[in-house]
């Protein structure tokens, strides 16, 4: 280990008389901290492996880590190295040194130093030798990185392939299919279904007055294009107010078409047909300006021989394109095409400006409606459109006027304030929601005295069984800071009894969600980041009373702010005391926490927290007794996956279900992960669906 000892050299030779300062004892020494942080690099940068396994290398650590060289490792060399890898970590603003010297005690007590207070070396070895996962810190990352390099090069080089490796290759591209297939077969079958109803409707309009000799002889090729298109706008507005009727989706999917159809997307299947609709809108609007064109400087023999003596238009060219944009066609396309105009602007910035999106996007409902009034002067052929669009409206309608209805009024129960600006509101749970309601739900919540007009979606935390519904949402946007402003001001001290005024709230729901799936697998895999928990929680609430077919549940909830974690701190305990058949499993990662595996410092504060918890229940990070640990940094998804894959299969189960709340980067790190270990482990398979309003 020639390599190594040339690292430790300027600390055991030329600076080993610096450690011990004063008369003090080893254990109470004080190290300097250059010296500390130069000894805590050399062990971050002498991490490699030899011909001899781990051993030389945790040898050097141990050297390193031992300032006054007396064989073992004192309470404050440890304590000292401890804190450097919280500095490391980004730790040192949120632990505090009694924090540190509970991290300490653990790692001795597991060490097996007991009382007295110091590691010896063999006891360091044991500690690797217990946890063997802790051995990847002594792992070269550039060799193992020149290793994984090599050998994917080669997995791409044909001319070294075999047979054999070329029929494992060739298994891996069907496997691949497969997996994608089984994700995906439903999206692909319907927008297949679409494609084809669209290029069938067209080509049916387009052939009739293809063939329609009068038509084309005034209007030219134009009219074949505009009626074509003009078909295909009616099924297009269909699909597009459908896919936003909510309720009447809510009532499929609690039938066997959630199988068949792809639910979870019809908020993407919107914005798709959307800018289909859109082209169509624009070919059709420029097929008829050609069309108005050519009318307008048509024989009068070509206008009579299609319309007969019903239009009498002017002679001019300039009163023909006056005459037929004052039809009513022509006033309700120029609306239309307005509409559009205004609305598409704004969708473009949904994000960043909602409320303009919001109350510009109710334009295209008026253009539908405009829609349904545009052929009824029957210029060409009897008009069709309002017998497209009258189900879907009716569907649309309903329940925005019930909303806006007093039956839409529940009363408040109960409202808190949680850290980091989360409201918990408990509402009066109305009778039928007994027979509508299922966990992960959510509803569309109006408060009259903030905005009579502003109704935003939240996830249902409380249980189907509860007697009361429940919403927790956090202070992120215009709308929801007013709520929290509100409530806060309507409590005192947080107790139903000081709640004086209780405002009026109107609730719109339940409605179905991509959650309330989890009921269709044996094993179900929960995901949520932050406040987007909450779908989780409320399925989380009725598996502890009602787990029907889920065999197993892991529960992953990724916070930045460790105060997050206090939001469901009751609900937690009561998983924990009342899951006796450990069927939920609960997975609690800080990620604003800098955790690196291949850092000697960080493995060990790691391993250090793990141990107190098991010891005491208490977790050094959040500083209070908790149940489920909470880990550093973010999720190996990969790792742990393939961890629920081994517990799915150990129990006979071959098919999870993943459902996830949270951004999109983590949403394609879930995914990438789940897709890799279904491809490499088929027959199972991992479904992933994410939540979206």
């Amino acid at each position: 280990m020639t390599e190594s000892n040339d690292l430790l050299a300027p600390l055991l030779q030329g600076e080993e008389s610096e450690t011990i300062t004063d008369n003090k004892p080893p254990s109470q020494s004080k190290i300097p901290d250059a010296l500390l942080e130069k000894a805590y690099s050399i062990v971050r940068s002498s991490n490699a492996t030899t011909s001899d396994g781990y051993e030389d290398a945790i040898n050097a650590a141990f050297q390193v880590m031992d300032a006054d060289k007396s064989g073992k490792l004192e309470r404050s060399e440890i304590q000292a190295f401890i804190q450097t890898a919280a500095t490391h970590a980004k730790l040192n603003v949120q632990l505090g040194e009694s924090v540190i010297e509970a991290a300490v005690d653990a790692l001795i007590h597991d060490a097996g130093g007991g009382e007295d207070d110091f590691i010896t070396k063999e006891q360091f070895y044991e500690i690797f030798e217990r946890h063997p996962d802790m051995l990847i810190a002594f792992e070269d990352t550039s060799a193992s990185l020149r290793r994984r390099e090599l050998a994917a090069s080669s997995r791409f080089n044909h001319e070294d392939f075999d047979e054999e490796e070329l029929k494992e290759n060739e298994q891996l591209w069907a496997t691949s299919f497969i997996a994608i297939w089984k994700n995906k077969w439903a999206s692909v079958l319907w927008i297949g279904i679409y494609i084809t109803c669209n290029v069938v409707l067209f080509a049916f309009k387009a052939h009739a007055y293809y063939h329609n000799e009068e038509a084309t002889n005034l209007f030219g090729q134009c009219i074949v294009v505009a009626r074509g298109c003009a078909e295909t706008l009616n099924l297009n507005a269909m699909l597009i107010l459908l896919l936003m009727c909510k309720h009447f989706l809510t009532l499929l999917r609690k039938t066997p078409v959630r199988f068949a159809f792809p639910f979870d997307t019809t908020h993407e299947l919107h914005i798709g047909i959307g800018i289909v609709f859109a082209l169509l809108a624009v070919s059709h609007t420029c097929a008829h300006i050609c069309d108005i064109y050519r009318f307008a400087h048509a024989d009068e023999d070509d206008i009579t021989a299609l319309f007969g003596d019903r239009l009498g238009p002017p002679k001019s060219v300039g009163g023909r394109w006056a005459y037929f944009l004052s039809t009513r066609a022509g006033i309700t396309g120029v609306l239309m095409v307005l509409c559009m105009i205004v609305a598409y602007s704004f969708a473009f910035n949904r994000r960043k400006h909602f409320n303009r999106f919001w109350y510009s996007h109710h334009l295209l409902l008026a253009m539908l409606i405009l829609m349904c009034i545009h052929g009824t002067g029957q210029l060409l052929e009897p008009f069709e459109t309002v017998y497209w669009l009258i189900g879907p409206l009716a569907l649309y309608f309903i329940p925005r006027f019930w909303r806006e209805s007093p039956l839409s009024k529940l009363e408040v129960k109960n409202i808190d304030i949680k850290a980091g600006g989360v409201v918990q509101l408990r509402l009066q749970k109305p009778k039928y929601y007994d027979c509508m309601v299922s966990a992960g739900m959510y509803g569309v919540i109006n408060i009259p005295e903030i905005s009579r007009l502003q109704w935003h979606p939240f996830t249902l935390t409380s249980s189907p069984s509860d007697d009361y519904i429940e919403f927790h949402f956090r202070k992120v946007g215009g709308w929801t800071q007013a709520a929290h402003d509100l409530l806060e001001s309507k409590i005192d001290d947080k107790e139903i009894s000081g709640i004086k005024d209780l405002p009026i709230v109107k609730v719109e729901g339940p409605i179905g969600a991509s959650s309330q799936g989890f009921s269709d697998y044996p094993v179900v895999v929960l995901v949520g980041a932050g406040i987007g928990v909450t779908p989780m929680i409320s399925v989380l609430n009725h598996l502890l009373h009602n787990p029907g077919k889920v065999k197993r549940c892991f529960f992953y909830w990724t916070v930045r702010d460790r105060d997050s974690f206090q939001w469901f701190t009751e609900l937690m305990d009561r998983i924990f005391e009342a899951d006796k058949k450990n069927l939920l499993q609960i997975r609690h990662f800080l990620t604003s926490v800098k955790y690196d595996d291949r850092d000697l410092g960080a493995v060990l504060l790691h391993h250090a927290t793990r141990a107190h918890h098991k010891r005491t229940e208490v977790d050094l990070l959040l500083g209070q007794q908790i149940h489920h640990q909470v880990e550093c940094g973010r999720p190996d998804w990969t790792e742990e996956l393939d961890s629920v894959r081994e517990e799915a299969e150990s129990i006979g189960e071959y098919m999870v279900g993943i459902f996830l709340c949270g951004p999109n980067a983590m949403a394609k790190s879930v995914y990438d992960a789940s897709l890799g270990i279904s491809k490499k482990h088929s027959p199972f398979h991992m479904y992933f669906t994410k939540e979206t309003f």
